[in-house]
């Protein structure tokens, strides 16, 4: 029951975030530590999520530059939704990791 119900909350935050201009690009889905996921490159993301159900889960987030594979405005922290913004024209990509294992959530860029 307590699956179903995570699950069903999940992919509320991923469907509410695409009416917001978000792309959902891992999720939802069960983290292990050192998991992590990346978007498509684009030069129009400017935020990057990660949705988790609860607090106290640590992950990162950050952007990666396509010249010199180089992580920017990265944030880590145990926050129910850890997010970072990165407004450069740059080509870039989102990327998501979990430092810690046994946690449900999904990642998003937003444009």
């Amino acid at each position: 029951m307590k699956r179903s119900l995570l699950v069903v909350t999940l992919s509320s935050l991923a469907l509410a975030g695409s009416a917001l201009g978000a792309t959902t690009y891992a999720g939802p889905l069960q983290w292990g530590a050192g998991q992590g996921a990346g978007s498509s490159y684009s030069s129009s993301w400017t935020g990057n999520y990660f949705f988790k159900y609860g607090s106290g889960h640590d992950s990162t987030v950050t952007f990666i530059d396509n010249v010199s594979y180089s992580w920017h405005a990265t944030v880590r922290n145990t926050s129910e939704t850890t997010y970072t913004h990165w407004w450069a024209s740059n080509v870039k990509k989102g990327y998501c990791r979990a430092n810690a294992s046994y946690f449900w959530g999904s990642c998003a860029v937003m444009n």
